[in-house]
């Protein structure tokens, strides 16, 4: 599968945005660019300028996934975007995805790298724990200590 990961700007933030609500949507979910999903509003501000990255999933250039990651303190890097379109899942993208998160993550030094799901989301889920991500509570979860709205659940993968 020929899918390019593009680095997103600020000219790609509705794009972004769709992305996430449709995916959300495909389990009784969405968007909520008030409050859990605002980094979408600047993602050059929420990435770029914090040590991250936020990239455009692309296949035969549609945007078709979004990946986004940063900095979340203490050697840790925060997964904060991974969404991937209905006709995206279940071609091993997703897996794909989270594999540069952990090259971006050792590269960088870090020692763990945390992310904050719903338990809705049962094939990240399953994708997470097959990673080895383990779910985590508290100081353990850093930036995801206290969950955003629509999540109920953290993970933590060692990168020891």
């Amino acid at each position: 599968m020929d899918v390019a990961f593009r680095r997103a700007t600020r000219r790609d933030s509705a794009a972004a945005l769709q992305v996430v609500d449709r995916a959300l949507h495909d389990y009784g979910m969405a968007a909520l660019p008030e409050t859990s999903d605002r980094d979408l509003a600047d993602l050059e501000q929420h990435y770029d300028a914090r040590g991250g990255c936020f990239e455009l999933l692309e296949l035969g250039g549609e945007v078709v996934g979004v990946l986004g990651w940063r900095p979340a303190g203490d050697g840790v890097i925060e997964l904060k975007k991974l969404y991937l379109l209905a006709a995206a899942r279940g071609r091993g993208l997703g897996r794909r995805a989270v594999a540069r998160v952990i090259d971006a993550a050792r590269a960088a030094g870090a020692r763990a790298i945390v992310l904050e799901t719903s338990l809705r989301l049962t094939d990240a889920n399953q994708l997470y724990q097959k990673l080895g991500f383990v779910p985590v509570q508290g100081t353990a979860a850093v930036s995801f200590a206290t969950l955003s709205d629509q999540c109920d659940l953290a993970y933590r993968l060692e990168l020891a």
